[in-house]
Protein backbone atom coordinates (compact mmCIF):
# COMPACT_ATOMS: atom_id res chain seq x y z
CA UNK A 1 0.00 0.00 0.00
CA UNK A 2 1.24 3.45 -0.77
CA UNK A 3 0.12 7.03 1.12
CA UNK A 4 -0.92 9.30 -1.86
CA UNK A 5 -1.07 13.40 -1.03
CA UNK A 6 -3.40 14.73 -3.68
CA UNK A 7 -4.59 18.33 -4.06
CA UNK A 8 -7.95 18.02 -5.98
CA UNK A 9 -9.85 21.31 -7.28
CA UNK A 10 -13.66 21.60 -8.19
CA UNK A 11 -16.47 23.98 -8.04
CA UNK A 12 -19.42 24.97 -6.28
CA UNK A 13 -22.86 25.85 -7.60
CA UNK A 14 -22.22 28.92 -6.18
CA UNK A 15 -18.29 29.42 -6.58
CA UNK A 16 -17.06 32.11 -8.62
CA UNK A 17 -13.29 30.64 -8.77
CA UNK A 18 -11.86 27.04 -9.27
CA UNK A 19 -11.80 25.77 -4.39
CA UNK A 20 -8.97 23.41 -4.07
CA UNK A 21 -8.05 20.68 -0.80
CA UNK A 22 -5.69 18.36 0.02
CA UNK A 23 -6.18 14.32 0.64
CA UNK A 24 -4.33 11.68 2.15
CA UNK A 25 -5.09 8.26 0.94
CA UNK A 26 -3.65 4.83 1.35
CA UNK A 27 -4.31 2.82 -1.67
CA UNK A 28 -2.10 0.88 -4.14
CA UNK A 29 -2.47 3.13 -7.25
CA UNK A 30 -3.49 6.81 -7.83
CA UNK A 31 -6.18 5.47 -9.43
CA UNK A 32 -7.68 3.35 -6.43
CA UNK A 33 -8.19 6.48 -4.75
CA UNK A 34 -11.37 8.08 -6.73
CA UNK A 35 -13.99 6.59 -5.40
CA UNK A 36 -12.98 8.06 -1.99
CA UNK A 37 -11.99 11.57 -3.08
CA UNK A 38 -15.40 11.16 -4.82
CA UNK A 39 -17.12 10.52 -2.09
CA UNK A 40 -16.01 13.03 0.15
CA UNK A 41 -16.46 15.84 -2.41
CA UNK A 42 -18.30 18.93 -1.34
CA UNK A 43 -18.34 20.89 -4.78
CA UNK A 44 -20.38 19.78 -7.96
CA UNK A 45 -19.57 16.17 -8.95
CA UNK A 46 -18.68 17.16 -12.36
CA UNK A 47 -16.28 19.93 -11.22
CA UNK A 48 -13.93 17.24 -9.47
CA UNK A 49 -10.58 17.08 -10.83
CA UNK A 50 -6.68 16.26 -9.70
CA UNK A 51 -4.21 18.99 -10.24
CA UNK A 52 -1.44 17.07 -8.09
CA UNK A 53 -0.52 13.86 -6.60
CA UNK A 54 2.52 12.15 -5.70
CA UNK A 55 2.78 8.57 -3.34
CA UNK A 56 4.26 10.61 -0.18
CA UNK A 57 7.51 8.31 0.45
CA UNK A 58 9.90 11.30 1.57
CA UNK A 59 9.52 14.50 3.42
CA UNK A 60 12.22 16.74 5.13
CA UNK A 61 14.64 15.00 4.85
CA UNK A 62 12.93 11.48 5.92
CA UNK A 63 11.84 8.02 4.70
CA UNK A 64 8.05 8.32 4.91
CA UNK A 65 7.21 4.19 5.10
CA UNK A 66 4.09 2.77 6.01
CA UNK A 67 3.85 -0.02 8.73
CA UNK A 68 1.69 -2.96 10.39
CA UNK A 69 2.36 -1.50 14.25
CA UNK A 70 2.80 1.67 15.16
CA UNK A 71 5.80 4.27 15.25
CA UNK A 72 7.83 4.55 18.39
CA UNK A 73 9.70 8.43 19.25
CA UNK A 74 8.08 11.71 19.02
CA UNK A 75 8.61 12.81 15.42
CA UNK A 76 5.81 12.95 13.51
CA UNK A 77 4.51 13.95 9.84
CA UNK A 78 2.74 17.26 9.65
CA UNK A 79 1.17 18.57 6.43
CA UNK A 80 1.21 22.27 6.98
CA UNK A 81 -0.46 24.78 4.25
CA UNK A 82 1.03 28.50 4.66
CA UNK A 83 -0.54 31.43 3.63
CA UNK A 84 0.60 35.07 2.97
CA UNK A 85 -0.11 37.91 0.50
CA UNK A 86 2.09 39.84 -2.08
CA UNK A 87 0.80 43.54 -2.31
CA UNK A 88 1.29 43.25 -6.06
CA UNK A 89 -1.34 40.19 -6.44
CA UNK A 90 -4.79 40.41 -5.83
CA UNK A 91 -4.95 36.92 -4.34
CA UNK A 92 -3.66 35.04 -1.40
CA UNK A 93 -0.86 32.73 -1.84
CA UNK A 94 -0.40 29.68 -0.43
CA UNK A 95 2.42 26.56 -0.30
CA UNK A 96 1.91 23.23 1.28
CA UNK A 97 4.73 21.47 3.23
CA UNK A 98 5.51 18.72 4.55
CA UNK A 99 7.68 18.81 7.87
CA UNK A 100 8.94 15.98 10.56
CA UNK A 101 8.49 17.40 14.21
CA UNK A 102 7.38 15.99 17.13
CA UNK A 103 4.73 18.80 17.72
CA UNK A 104 2.26 21.11 16.18
CA UNK A 105 4.22 24.58 17.46
CA UNK A 106 7.66 22.97 16.59
CA UNK A 107 5.78 22.31 12.74
CA UNK A 108 4.75 25.42 12.14
CA UNK A 109 7.95 26.91 13.58
CA UNK A 110 9.48 24.53 10.81
CA UNK A 111 7.22 25.22 7.88
CA UNK A 112 7.46 28.85 8.17
CA UNK A 113 11.50 28.93 7.53
CA UNK A 114 9.91 27.76 3.88
CA UNK A 115 7.80 31.10 3.19
CA UNK A 116 10.57 33.81 4.83
CA UNK A 117 10.15 36.05 2.46
CA UNK A 118 6.77 36.54 1.78
CA UNK A 119 5.00 39.35 3.46
CA UNK A 120 2.10 38.50 6.13
CA UNK A 121 2.71 35.05 6.12
CA UNK A 122 1.04 32.76 8.26
CA UNK A 123 -0.12 29.64 9.41
CA UNK A 124 -3.70 28.44 7.68
CA UNK A 125 -4.17 25.10 9.04
CA UNK A 126 -1.63 22.30 10.43
CA UNK A 127 -2.73 18.79 10.33
CA UNK A 128 -0.53 15.43 11.93
CA UNK A 129 -0.86 13.63 8.20
CA UNK A 130 -1.94 10.52 10.50
CA UNK A 131 -4.23 11.99 12.16
CA UNK A 132 -6.16 12.73 9.18
CA UNK A 133 -9.49 11.30 9.28
CA UNK A 134 -8.66 9.31 5.66
CA UNK A 135 -5.72 7.79 6.58
CA UNK A 136 -6.69 6.68 9.66
CA UNK A 137 -10.20 4.98 8.05
CA UNK A 138 -7.91 3.79 5.01
CA UNK A 139 -4.70 2.85 7.37
CA UNK A 140 -7.02 1.56 10.41
CA UNK A 141 -9.00 -0.97 8.06
CA UNK A 142 -5.69 -2.09 6.55
CA UNK A 143 -3.86 -2.35 10.09
CA UNK A 144 -1.22 0.65 8.75
CA UNK A 145 0.59 3.29 11.20
CA UNK A 146 3.16 6.15 9.42
CA UNK A 147 6.73 5.91 10.10
CA UNK A 148 9.05 8.61 9.51
CA UNK A 149 12.55 7.56 9.82
CA UNK A 150 15.92 9.71 8.75
CA UNK A 151 16.86 9.46 5.11
CA UNK A 152 20.91 9.30 5.36
CA UNK A 153 20.01 10.61 1.28
CA UNK A 154 17.18 12.72 1.30
CA UNK A 155 15.51 12.76 -1.54
CA UNK A 156 12.44 15.55 -2.20
CA UNK A 157 8.99 14.63 -2.63
CA UNK A 158 7.95 13.71 -6.38
CA UNK A 159 4.82 14.51 -7.34
CA UNK A 160 2.80 14.98 -10.60
CA UNK A 161 1.20 18.69 -11.87
CA UNK A 162 -1.87 17.90 -13.99
CA UNK A 163 -5.19 18.29 -14.66
CA UNK A 164 -7.01 15.20 -14.38
CA UNK A 165 -10.70 14.88 -14.51
CA UNK A 166 -12.51 12.24 -12.25
CA UNK A 167 -16.07 14.07 -11.45
CA UNK A 168 -19.17 11.96 -11.69
CA UNK A 169 -19.57 12.00 -16.00
CA UNK A 170 -15.93 13.16 -16.86
CA UNK A 171 -14.35 12.67 -19.67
Amino acid sequence: MKLFAIYIGGSTETSLIELHDARFIVAETIEDTYAELKAGWWGTPRSLHLDCWGELTSADGHNVVLKDHPQEGADKLWFVNLGGYDPTDFSELHKNVFVVAPTKSKAKVRALKYVIDWQGRHEDYTFEVEKLSCINDMAAGKGLYVHVEPAGKPVPFKFTCKYRPIGKDAA
